[in-house]
């Protein structure tokens, strides 16, 4: 007897949890990614820039940024897909910044991200997200 109403009570907990055993989704959403390209050297450059979503890679873009020039780039995907990284290449340096942590927020956001030809700090070329995510 006490076997049957453990199972009868363990039912009725799981039937009131029915609707939350879904998993959690994000109701935000992507807008924009901005990216500020930064040329200080002293020749012009040329950066080109993928954003990559869980749906793929989207189109390269390239974008010569003359000497001592900063530049702001916008890149919006067409439809809602969660971002996975931004993949960056100037002169003979490549790189890639990994988005982590976009899938728990609730409001709409957006992605900034600095790509540096010359870094202040080891005059190397540099790929970094900003942590701000405000649009």
């Amino acid at each position: 007897m006490q076997r049957r109403h453990a199972l009868l009570s363990a039912t009725a907990v799981l039937s009131g949890f029915s609707g939350c055993i879904a998993p959690f989704t994000s109701s935000g959403s992507l807008r924009e990614v901005s990216v500020e390209l930064r040329n200080a050297d002293d020749g012009a450059r040329t950066f080109h820039l993928a954003l990559e979503t869980e749906a793929g890679m989207l189109d390269w873009g390239s974008h010569r940024v003359d000497a001592g020039v900063d530049e702001i780039v916008t890149m919006a995907p067409d439809e809602d897909v969660s971002p996975v990284a931004l993949h960056g290449v100037v002169e003979d340096f490549a790189g890639s910044v990994d988005i982590l942590g976009v899938d728990d927020l609730d409001e709409n956001y957006c992605l900034q991200f600095h790509f540096w030809y010359s870094h202040p700090s080891d005059e190397q070329p540099q790929l970094a997200q900003v942590a701000d995510i405000e649009c």
